[in-house]
């Protein structure tokens, strides 16, 4: 049986909370807790894990793919109708993204072929 108790203090770090996903002893800081918006349930480290697995579960519906790029070529559209100076710095970001990560595709692609 798990222990029950979330809040304990620390001598070195002052108080600690629990957190009941991972388990983990934390600081009441902002770099572990939602501390501004008095979020408790879940360390900010499953939260992150929580998002990325939610996003790529969601990446894998061809509705769901389909639905964003509809918006991207709609945007876009949007963007040539009413702000066409600032199609070029889009596009700029846009293929940096993409560079970003196809490096990132290909070094773990790399990593995982040695």
């Amino acid at each position: 049986m798990r222990d029950s108790m979330r809040l304990r203090y620390s001598m070195t770090d002052g108080p600690e909370l629990r957190c009941p996903h991972c388990g983990d002893w934390l600081p009441i800081t902002v770099e572990f807790w939602e501390v501004h918006r008095s979020e408790w349930h879940m360390c900010r480290a499953c939260k992150r894990e929580r998002s990325r697995l939610y996003a790529l579960l969601r990446g894998r519906d061809a509705e769901y793919r389909t639905a964003r790029a509809d918006y991207s070529r709609r945007y876009r559209a949007w963007l040539k109708a009413t702000a066409p100076e600032y199609l070029a710095a889009y596009e700029r970001e846009r293929k940096k993204r993409n560079r970003e990560a196809q490096r990132e595709r290909d070094a773990r692609d790399k990593e995982a072929a040695a």
